[in-house]
């Protein structure tokens, strides 16, 4: 499969693309909990990546809130 936007142009071999669209979806629903708590105040350290289990268990709510 080849996947292109403005900033460059990948192929992924058919047998990771399920793989790669799901870990893809993860990592964005992450980094928009990420902007949001950051937004709001939140440090970045412990945060991004969620080292802290504060951090984890705010981002678990937070998925479940908003159902990603």
């Amino acid at each position: 499969m080849i996947v292109g936007d403005q900033e460059g142009v990948i192929v992924i071999p058919l047998h990771l693309v399920d793989e790669i669209a799901h870990e893809s979806t993860e990592m964005t629903a992450f980094e928009d909990f990420v902007t949001e708590q950051v937004r709001a105040g939140a440090e970045v350290i412990g945060l991004y990546p969620a080292t802290s289990k504060k951090a984890q268990a705010d981002y678990a709510a937070w998925r479940e809130k908003t159902g990603r």
